[in-house]
C-alpha cells in the first residue's frame, strides 16, 4: 500500500440476501445448489477511492444510499461481499457510540475493554485512562455499571474513549458533536482539534453546510454506487441540484406548517447557548402564519438568546426555505462581518431586518440558528418557526426579482450579426432577439428527431407543405431536400413571424422553391383571431388558451383545400392543438395524395382545448388508412392506433375540463405544464403529454418502412457530409 495512502477502496461491495419467507432461507441450505430463494440487494457495490493521510472526506447521498454501510465496511465491523479495503493506521469511530459496551460492566472495565479492541496495550490504557475519565466528566460512577448511566453520561464516556486512543483514522457518522449542554462543544473542539493534527477523517453527514465547510473532498453515493468524487463545492453542487430535481415533485403536506416554540426558561441540562425569545414579524404584523407582497413587503426577525459568558461571541444564522425543496435565502452574522456582542451574563440580542424583500410568489419558511464562533458547532436552531406567503401579481417565474436595468432601441439590419445562426446542413436563419426556438444556445440544432425524419422521408422533387412555418426551420430545411424540382408551401399567419420567414427564404436563395403564405388553415374560411402565447411565437394558437393572454391580432383563416396543393407527399403541421381542424380543411387534398406522410404534433390536452377530440382526429385518420408511427426507444416504430386509444380513454373529458377551469387568467406556462403532467399521472396517461406522430397513407407505406429501418452509419454520414445540391449552402448547384 502507498504509504501517504490512509485507506484504499478497491471494487468493494456488500450484498445482502433478502428472503420472502423464513422457510426459503431452510430451503436455501438444503437445496441451493439448484435454485436461487433469495433475492440480492446489494447495499454498497464498486466503490473504489484512495483517501490519503491528513485528508477530510465527505460522505454525502441519500437515506438508503449506502453510507452507513460503507463506513461499517471501512470499519471492520462488517466484511465485504466482493473488492477489497485496505487500512493504514488505528481506527477510532463515531458510529453507534458504545455499541462494544457491555452493559454489567462498570465504566473503567469498559475502558480498558473499548480501547484493547482498538488496539491499545494495557500500559497504553493506564497512561490515558484519567484523561478518559476526566474528559467525559462521569466522575465516581465510573466504577458503576454503565447500564446505571443515563443515556448522556453512555455516550459521554463512549466518545471520550473513541477520540482518547490517539487514532490515525476517524470515521463520524452524521454529527459532528455528541452529548448535550457543554459537553457538546467540548466533543466538537475535540473533533477540530484532530483535524488540525492531521486525522484522516470521514465524514458522513446530510448536512451539506457542514460537509463543504468541513470536508476537503466528498464522496456522493447513489443507490450504493460512487456517482461522484472531487472537491467539496463542486459535488454538493451536482448533489443539489439532483435533491431539487426530486423535491419539485413533493408536496408541501409532506412539511407541515409547524412552529417551533421557544421557552424564555433555561434547559434542565446546562445548554453553553439557546435562543430565549424569537418575534418573526411582516410589515408590522407579528405572527407565525404571514403574508406579504413581493418587491414591497419587509421582514424582521429579532432575537434574544443566552450564551456562556467564557464562550467566544457567537454566530446566527437566518434561512428563508421556498416550499419543501431549498432554502431561497441565507443570511450569517460572520459572512457579514457581524459581531453578536452580549453583556457579562451572557445574554443577547439581534435583528435581522430585510426590506422590500424580491421574492416571488410561493410559500416561504423562516428558520434561524444560534452557533459557534466559526458556524459549525450548533447552540441551539428554531427550524420553520414562522411561514409567510407571498403574493405578486405578474405572473413571470422565479424565486427572484433582482435589480437590472434596460437599454432599447432601433436596429439596422447591418447590426443584426448575432442573430444569424447557421444551421447544421450549412443553411442560414435569423431569429428573434429572444431566440424563442433555442437555435443560437444549441448550436443550430432544432427538434432533432423530426428533423431527421425529415431528412429520411423527404425526396428531391416532392411536393410539401408545412402548416404552422414559424421563422422558417423546418420550411428551409424542406425546401433544400425537395431542390431542384420540387416545392414547398410555408403556412404562417403571425406577421412577426412571417416576416422572419420571408428574409430566411430569401437569404438562402430559395424563393423559387419555398412559397410563403400569411394564412392560417381551418375547417372553414373566416376572419379569425389570433391569440398570443405567454411563452413565445412559437406557441399562438387560433383559439383562446391558458398558455395565451389577452393579446390577439386578426388573421385570415382558410381551408388549405382552396390553394389546389395537391398531390401532396408531405405535410409537416405544429399548431397547438388546431391540427385535427386543419387537416379537416384539407380533406379532399388528402384523398387525391396517394404518397402522403403528414408529420403531426399531437397534444391531447391541447386538441380538447380547442373544441376538437383526439379520439375522433386519430378515427377518423384510420379510416383513411393510414399507418401510425411515434418515437418509441431511441426510433421511430409502427403501433397501433390502439394503443393511444387505450391511453386516451383513461382520461375523462370532464375532469379535463376541470383543470383548465382551475387555471388563473395569465397562468406562467411552467405552472401551467407541471399541473398538466400532475393531471395526467393521476389518470396513469402512459404517453407523452405532447409528442410527434407520423401518418403514413398505405400505399407508400413499405417504402416508409424501408426508409425507417436505414441504418444509423448511414444517416451520421450524410448529416457530416451535409446536404449536397441543396440551395442555401455554400454551392447551391444541385448533383
Amino acid at each position: 500500500m502507498i504509504p501517504d495512502v490512509a485507506i484504499r477502496l478497491e471494487g468493494v461491495g456488500k450484498c445482502y440476501h433478502l428472503y420472502d419467507a423464513p422457510r426459503d432461507r431452510l430451503l436455501q441450505i438444503l437445496r441451493g445448489h439448484r435454485h436461487q430463494y433469495y433475492r440480492e440487494f446489494w447495499a454498497v457495490r464498486g466503490v473504489s477511492l484512495d483517501i490519503r493521510k491528513g485528508e477530510v472526506i465527505g460522505v454525502i447521498g441519500r437515506n438508503g444510499a449506502g453510507k452507513s454501510t460503507l463506513l461499517q465496511l471501512i470499519c471492520g465491523t462488517l466484511h465485504p461481499t466482493e473488492g477489497d479495503i485496505s487500512v493504514n493506521g488505528r481506527i477510532a469511530a463515531i458510529l453507534e457510540l458504545g455499541a462494544g459496551f457491555n452493559p454489567e460492566y462498570s465504566g473503567r472495565e469498559n475502558i480498558y475493554l473499548s480501547a484493547a479492541l482498538m488496539g491499545l496495550s494495557h500500559l497504553d490504557i493506564d497512561a490515558k485512562y484519567a484523561d478518559i475519565v476526566s474528559f467525559s466528566g462521569i466522575g465516581d460512577f465510573i466504577e458503576q455499571p454503565v447500564k446505571s448511566y443515563s443515556s448522556g453520561m453512555y455516550v459521554r464516556l463512549a466518545f471520550s474513549v473513541a477520540t482518547s486512543v490517539d487514532p490515525e483514522i476517524l470515521i463520524i457518522d452524521e454529527a459532528l458533536s455528541v452529548g448535550d449542554g457543554e459537553f457538546s462543544r467540548k466533543s466538537f473542539d475535540r473533533i477540530m482539534e484532530m483535524k488540525e493534527r492531521g486525522v484522516t477523517i470521514l465524514f458522513c453527514s446530510h448536512s451539506l453546510y457542514h460537509v463543504e465547510a468541513f470536508c476537503d473532498r466528498v464522496m456522493w453515493l447513489d443507490r450504493g454506487e460512487c456517482a461522484r468524487v472531487g472537491e467539496s463545492q463542486e459535488i454538493i453542487s451536482l448533489y443539489q441540484s439532483s435533491i431539487l430535481e426530486s423535491h419539485a415533485v413533493v408536496e408541501s403536506s409532506e412539511h407541515p406548517d409547524s412552529v417551533t416554540t421557544v421557552s424564555s426558561e433555561p434547559p434542565k441540562e446546562s445548554n453553553p447557548g439557546y435562543f430565549t425569545g424569537i418575534t418573526i414579524s411582516m410589515d408590522g404584523v407579528t405572527g407565525t402564519k404571514l403574508k406579504g407582497e413581493s418587491r414591497k413587503s419587509s421582514l424582521s426577525v429579532q432575537l434574544t438568546f443566552s450564551l456562556t459568558p467564557t464562550f467566544p461571541d457567537p454566530v446566527i444564522g437566518l434561512n428563508i426555505d421556498y416550499e419543501s425543496a431549498f432554502a431561497a435565502v441565507s443570511v450569517v452574522s460572520s459572512t457579514d462581518h457581524i459581531t453578536i456582542r452580549r453583556g457579562e451574563s451572557g445574554c443577547g440580542f439581534a435583528e435581522i431586518f430585510l426590506p422590500e424583500l424580491p421574492l416571488r410568489k410561493g410559500h416561504y419558511f423562516v428558520s434561524v440558528y444560534l452557533a459557534c464562533e466559526n458556524a459549525m458547532h450548533l447552540y441551539d436552531q428554531a427550524e420553520r418557526i414562522a411561514s409567510f406567503e407571498m403574493i405578486d401579481p405578474y405572473p413571470e417565474p422565479g424565486l427572484f426579482s433582482v435589480p437590472h436595468q434596460w437599454r432599447v432601441g432601433a436596429a439596422d439590419e447591418g447590426e443584426r450579426d448575432d442573430l444569424i445562426v447557421a444551421l447544421p446542413w450549412g443553411q442560414l436563419i435569423e431569429t428573434d432577439s429572444v431566440d424563442s426556438l433555442g437555435l443560437r444556445y444549441n448550436r443550430g440544432q432544432y427538434e432533432t428527431q423530426e428533423t431527421d425524419l425529415c431528412r429520411r422521408l423527404v425526396k428531391p422533387g416532392n411536393r410539401v407543405l408545412d402548416i404552422g412555418a414559424n421563422i422558417g426551420y423546418f420550411s428551409l430545411l424542406l425546401g433544400a431536400l425537395v431542390y431542384p424540382d420540387g416545392c414547398v408551401v410555408a403556412i404562417e399567419p403571425d406577421p412577426d413571424n412571417y416576416d422572419f420567414l420571408q428574409r430566411n427564404i430569401a437569404m438562402n436563395d430559395l424563393g423559387d422553391t419555398v412559397l410563403a403564405h400569411q394564412l392560417a388553415f381551418g375547417s372553414s374560411s373566416y376572419k379569425g383571431q389570433l391569440f398570443q402565447a405567454i411563452a413565445g411565437n412559437g406557441q399562438h394558437r387560433l383559439f383562446a388558451s391558458v398558455c395565451c393572454c389577452d393579446r390577439m391580432t386578426e388573421v385570415d383563416v382558410v381551408t388549405g383545400d382552396t390553394l389546389g396543393l395537391a398531390p401532396l407527399d408531405f405535410v409537416k403541421i405544429d399548431i397547438e392543438g388546431y391540427e385535427p381542424t386543419a387537416l379537416r380543411g384539407l380533406a379532399e387534398t388528402i384523398m387525391v395524395s396517394p404518397d402522403l406522410k403528414i408529420l403531426c404534433e399531437f397534444s391531447p390536452l391541447s386538441i380538447w382545448e380547442s373544441g376538437a377530440s383526439p379520439v375522433d382526429f386519430l378515427e377518423e385518420m384510420r379510416s383513411l388508412n393510414f399507418q401510425l408511427v411515434t418515437f418509441e426507444a431511441g426510433g421511430w416504430k409502427e403501433i397501433a392506433f390502439d394503443v393511444l386509444f387505450t391511453e386516451l380513454k383513461k382520461i375523462p373529458q370532464p375532469a379535463f375540463t376541470g383543470l383548465i377551469n382551475s387555471f388563473p387568467s395569465g397562468c406562467s406556462p411552467q405552472k401551467v405544464l407541471e399541473q398538466v403532467e400532475e393531471f395526467l399521472a393521476e389518470y396513469d396517461y402512459q404517453r407523452p403529454h405532447l409528442e410527434n406522430i407520423l401518418l403514413v397513407s398505405s400505399q407508400c407505406w413499405p417504402q416508409v418502412k424501408i426508409d425507417l429501418q436505414q441504418s444509423l452509419s448511414a444517416l451520421k454520414t450524410s448529416a457530416a457530409s451535409g446536404l449536397e445540391g441543396t440551395r442555401g449552402s455554400q454551392d447551391p448547384s444541385p448533383i
